[in-house]
């Protein structure tokens, strides 16, 4: 009797039991996800994204011990102890997640943690559609994901054919090839060619691509996926912003050289009309951009045609192991036109191309000028800088620059890859390598004091 009750028990029991599991993996959030996260700082990539729920609450994350797979054993036990980027090896966590009904679907909110920053995860689930909004405390957003339920074969991709793409580009394009001769292109080569057989997902390749790319002697070299239109989460986001403190003294700053030439041309036209005198220009945290607003920008702020320095090709680096003479430098291309095509085509053509800085015609500022710069101040926003500073044009003020300063191209690459490829060196007018260097302010300040500087500077020239 005793035997046959028990039985009947753990029947039940087990009914039960069955019953919560299936209830438990109806719920449609639960389970793996494939994931369209689009960022700008690595553009449309997929990944795994895997959700648990209990109740109306949820936790989502990528995959576990995946920071040892990219980082190594010794670097992803140092990270995991001093930081609190990778929880249990993951490079992305969703903590706090509530989840509400609606008449359509389910509304989703919790907290977005990952190495590219934390941000408020705000999304919905509509007919088995995951979208979801990644917005800073102002509520702009600043990345977004989109996904279905997974239902391929892990890896996503065949991520050893990307990477053989890339190899390939990188010794046929980069702009020396003395550099892929040496020890730190041959570690890099081997190690992400041992990690393509490890990944799962775009994210973990890409990280990976990230972090043993800093180890190499130049930057500009990145694997993104997607197109720039992708890409450019804000689109909207206005590149320039002019702001009037009074006394003649004007305040431009510059997020990006991403913008137009229009644009560019239209805020040196406010600085006409409003008679501004002092010219505070704040390029901290510009990582640069296109050449045309960057020579835009020259050339407004110019006294005087300069030298703006050199760009340096393959075609130079294959028949000279030194920097051109200066009687070397008066062969090469002048470059003064604000056009970036045809830049490229120079870039092709051409064993130098020297930037010329040529004074604009219309609503060029005479007046004192100010640059305020720190260590995310990169690529053509150096250039200019040290350009301005080098003729005494402008004063510098805040924390050395990046060291960020090359031409770069993108190439396709198979599954929707894009390699960004530095393509061509760039020395100075007076022969100084920015890359790997940087630009010393002439006044060095905390980034965060250097606007009130400049303004105490100014108030107290009154």
């Amino acid at each position: 009797m005793k035997r046959m009750l028990f039985a009947a028990l753990i029947s039940v029991f087990s009914f039960f039991s069955c019953q919560v599991k299936a209830e438990e993996g109806e719920h449609p959030l639960r389970g793996d996800w494939k994931v369209e996260f689009i960022h700008p700082d690595i553009g449309q990539v997929r990944l795994i994204l895997s959700i648990e729920v209990e109740k109306n609450t949820f936790r989502a994350h990528t995959r576990k011990g995946a920071d040892k797979i990219v980082l190594g054993r010794w670097t992803s036990f140092l990270g995991r102890t001093f930081t609190s980027s990778f929880k249990e090896g993951r490079f992305i966590v969703v903590e706090e997640g509530k989840i509400t009904g609606e008449d359509n679907g389910l509304l989703l909110d919790g907290i977005f943690r990952s190495p590219l920053g934390n941000y408020y995860f705000k999304g919905t689930l509509v007919e088995g559609k995951l979208q979801v909004d990644l917005t800073t405390k102002s509520g702009a957003v600043r990345a977004t994901l989109s996904g279905n339920p997974l239902a391929e074969v892990l890896p996503l991709a065949d991520y050893q054919n990307v990477l053989e793409q890339v190899f390939e580009d990188t010794e046929r394009y980069l702009y020396n090839r003395r550099l892929i001769e040496g020890k730190s292109w041959q570690a890099f080569k081997s190690k992400m060619k041992a990690i393509s057989t490890e990944v799962n997902d775009d994210l973990e390749l890409v990280f990976a691509f990230y972090y043993y790319a800093q180890k190499l002697p130049f930057s500009h070299f990145a694997l993104v996926r997607g197109t720039m239109e992708h890409i450019a989460v804000n689109r909207s986001e206005k590149q320039l912003n002019f702001e009037d403190k009074g006394k003649g003294i004007g305040v431009l700053t510059i997020r990006s050289f991403g913008g137009s030439t229009v644009e560019m041309q239209d805020a040196f036209r406010l600085i006409e009309q409003r008679n501004i005198a002092h010219l505070i220009v704040d390029l901290r945290g510009n990582s640069g951009g296109s050449i045309e607003a960057g020579l835009t920008f020259v050339n407004h702020v110019a006294t005087t045609s300069y030298d703006g320095g050199v760009f340096l090709t393959r075609q130079w680096f294959d028949q000279h192991s030194q920097l051109p003479t200066s009687a070397q430098r008066s062969t090469f291309v002048s470059f003064s036109d604000p056009n970036v095509t045809t830049l490229l085509a120079n870039i092709h053509q051409q064993e130098g191309i020297v930037l010329l800085a040529e004074p604009s015609a219309k609503a060029r500022f005479r007046g004192d000028l100010y640059l305020l710069i720190n260590d995310k101040t990169a690529s053509t926003a150096e250039a200019l800088v040290y350009a301005l500073q080098l003729e005494r044009r402008a004063l510098v003020v805040g924390e050395k620059s990046a060291g960020a300063m090359l031409n770069s191209e993108r190439f396709s690459l198979p599954e929707g890859f894009t390699l960004v490829l530095p393509t061509a060196d760039f020395y100075t007018a007076d022969g100084k390598r920015l890359d790997q260097v940087g630009v010393q302010p002439t006044v060095s300040v905390s980034s965060n004091d250097a606007l009130d500087y400049v303004l105490n500077l100014l108030m107290n020239k009154e």
